[in-house]
């Protein structure tokens, strides 16, 4: 008698991350090896394929969110992963937006605006990528 176990895919699947990580493929064309030879009309982007063949391999658990935390680092979509992968700056103004009355008040200094935001006299490089990383 065989033993048939679920795999992650059949039970769960974040479809809004990798949509979101296909879409981000999709658009950056450099990182598309065949465009420059011409269309390949059937070309899915990259990571919805390994995340796909993931899913498929990787079996199931009783911990649903254990699972899914695994899937995600291995896909390197975890909050880590995303960090080590982001490549554009953050700019002043995004983290404004981003950021809470308490965390303004901690990372930017007084009189700041959502037009204008600075950063406190003599702030650190460090300092800076901390409340990046934070936000």
């Amino acid at each position: 008698m065989l033993d048939y176990s679920k795999s992650f895919i059949e039970v769960q699947f974040p479809v809004s991350r990798i949509s979101k990580e296909s879409y981000k493929e999709r658009k950056a064309n450099l990182g598309q090896t065949l465009t420059g030879l011409g269309k390949w009309w059937g070309r899915k982007p990259l990571v919805m394929v390994r995340a796909a063949l993931l899913g498929v391999l990787m079996p199931v658990s009783d911990d649903y969110t254990k699972d899914r935390e695994i899937f995600l680092k291995i896909m390197t979509m975890d909050n880590e992963g995303l960090w080590l992968r982001k490549y554009k700056n953050i700019s002043k103004k995004k983290l404004w937006q981003l950021t809470t009355q308490k965390e303004r008040k901690k990372y930017f200094r007084e009189g700041s605006t959502a037009e204008k935001p600075k950063y406190p006299f003599g702030m650190k490089r460090k300092n800076k990528k901390k409340m990046k990383k934070e936000v």
